[in-house]
């Protein structure tokens, strides 16, 4: 499904501040003194390749030069819109210099393409069995790649090369990314994680109407009920109308499903309440992996969605409502309720606008039980860096990732040479890149005490965005107000205060498929995800009855469910 929802768009707003998934992370400073977490997935296995280059970690170096010099072969994609300047090419550039100046790596493409071909390109190189020293892949090749046993194990170059501030990143995921790309084992490829802390769904409650309908915030399933009630039939923005929605739903249905158009309205969070995960893999009580939308708590959750919507406390018209009519609801002063992703409170600046006095809160999710909600979150790893297998120096791959996250000397390496100048993305030539997956976590906890402490020298220096929030945050507190989305989102009491906490508590639901799609997820899962839009959507609105959940069910399995969570069963058991 393709649309233009309203995350894509605030993702252009928030590039330079968030800086969500930010490539220009990539001039990372190697802290002193810091070490990286210890994680099982980067030790050598008992099969482990050593590398040329030395034959104990005593004697590595993470940034090190390969003597004498090598020139490796590798493929990779650059998007057409990508500048460059001073004569430079993807073949030649600072990055290409960097490789071989700092590291002895000579690096020579076989090919580069358009991302949109890139796939297809590189499955045709697969077939020719004549592989790069270095590749970037899906997760999808890279499972095609272990099982034609075409990859070299980079455990043992990751635990002799990494350096500390590539293994500390790699491991702030507690470890979901590397064990993504370890089969039997082995570490076959270097993941790149952007994180999935802030997939996470929260409630979003308008506060005002809460204190003028002299209201509780809502922390039970109950107090959801009573509130969209409230919002709906007592008047909440006093013009004397009954024009005002209690719950907010939209056609999307979902949020965190970007195959679905994901947008603002994330109801996962009202299944999460009933300790229901539609969309996700989770494990029954057997261990066995099971999916989320066809669990009996999804049906209890779906009659109470039902109810709601009789009794109009939801959008009559939801159903052909996508995320851009939801957030005019909100900045038009019609809505009081909605679950929603850490950053919707960034698209509602003309609502605030047009009534200063509108105040939204992000609080963490009601359950319907003594039992807490757990937000469910999404396996977010789409790219991988892999070596073939028989390379010489696959400890290359480690060392380019090495170079991505490190400061390099300002003189010999200018940051508008390697990071950006101007709006040519200099990042964009590196061949290996890296994220961090909590970055906006970190930015949180920096922020928090640079604010208390009016230090903005706390601030992480690596962190571009980090001054940013904090001058919106303390511009909000001093009276101007087009800094209250940043508030809402970083202060304490905003958004990702709550995830951290979450965070910090096992209290997140990651789906328990870290992996690509199958094979038959990749036939089958569009028919399906069809199916169960257009059914739970019905049964919301009253077009099917409660009770055709079990014929969903029935259906989802004899259309191709069988046969994905077989395949599920298969690659559980390979881990």
């Amino acid at each position: 499904m393709k649309r233009r929802t309203a995350k894509v768009g605030l993702m252009s707003v928030l590039a330079g501040a968030m800086v969500l998934v930010s490539a220009c992370s990539g001039t990372d400073k190697e802290e002193s003194g810091q070490t990286a977490g210890a994680t099982s997935k980067s030790t050598a296995s008992a099969s482990g390749t050593a590398t040329s280059s030395a034959s104990s970690a005593e004697k590595a170096d993470p940034f090190g030069k390969i003597d004498p010099p090598v020139e490796l072969t590798a493929v990779r994609s650059i998007d057409p819109t990508v500048k460059y300047e001073n004569g430079d090419t993807i073949e030649q550039n600072a990055w290409t210099k960097l490789y071989e100046q700092e590291f002895g790596i000579k690096l020579k493409y076989m090919w580069v393409t358009d991302p949109s071909q890139y796939a297809q390109k590189f499955n045709v190189t697969m077939a020719s069995g004549k592989l790069p020293d270095i590749m970037p892949v899906s997760g999808i090749q890279l499972q095609q790649l272990v099982d034609a046993g075409q990859l070299e194990d980079l455990s043992q170059p990751l635990e002799q090369y990494g350096s500390d501030r590539t293994k500390e990143l790699l491991a702030k995921d507690g470890g979901v990314g590397l064990d993504s790309a370890t089969f039997g084992g082995k570490l076959l490829a270097l993941p790149v994680n952007p994180g999935s802390t802030d997939s996470a769904t929260l409630l979003w409650v308008r506060t005002d109407w809460l204190k003028k309908l002299n209201l509780p915030e809502p922390k039970t399933t109950e107090d959801i009920y009573k509130i969209a009630q409230a919002f709906v039939n007592d008047d909440p923005d006093g013009n004397g109308k009954k024009d005002t929605y209690g719950l907010g739903l939209s056609k999307e249905f979902y949020g965190g499903i970007p195959e679905l158009g994901s947008g603002m309205s994330a109801v996962e969070g009202f299944f999460n309440a009933y300790h229901a995960y539609p969309h996700i893999w989770v494990k029954d009580a057997s261990g066995q992996l099971v999916y989320g939308s066809i669990q009996p708590e999804v049906k209890t959750a779906l009659a109470e969605l039902q109810k709601m919507y009789k009794e109009g406390l939801i959008d009559r018209e939801f159903g052909v409502k996508d995320s851009e009519k939801l957030i005019q609801a909100v900045n038009s002063g019609k809505l009081g309720l909605f679950y929603g992703p850490m950053w919707v409170p960034l698209v509602f600046g003309e609502g605030r606008k047009l009534d200063p006095n509108m105040d939204w809160k992000p609080l963490p999710l009601p359950s319907v039980d003594s039992e807490p909600a757990k937000p469910q979150t999404v396996f977010n790893i789409t790219q991988y860096y892999a070596v073939r297998k028989g390379s010489e120096h696959p400890e290359a791959v480690v060392k380019m990732l090495n170079a991505f996250h490190n400061s390099w000397d300002p003189v010999k390496y200018p940051a508008t040479e390697i990071s950006q100048n101007g709006d040519v993305q200099k990042w964009a030539y590196a061949l290996v890149t890296g994220a961090n997956p909590t970055q906006n976590l970190d930015a949180y906890k920096r922020v928090k005490e640079a604010i208390e402490k009016q230090d903005e020298s706390l601030l992480d220096p690596k962190a571009p965005g980090q001054p940013i929030i904090y001058k919106a945050i303390n511009d909000f507190k001093a009276g101007d107000q087009s800094g209250w989305g940043y508030t809402r989102v970083f202060d304490v009491g905003g958004a990702q205060e709550i995830i951290n906490q979450y965070n910090e508590n096992d209290g997140l639901k990651l789906t328990e498929f870290i992996a690509s799609p199958t094979e038959a997820m990749v036939e089958k899962q569009p028919t399906l995800q069809k199916l169960e839009l257009e059914t739970f959507t019905k049964i919301v609105m009253g077009g099917a009855s409660v009770d055709s959940f079990d014929d969903f069910v029935a259906n989802w399995k004899k259309l191709g469910g069988d046969a994905i969570t077989a395949e599920v069963a298969k690659w559980a058991a390979s881990k």
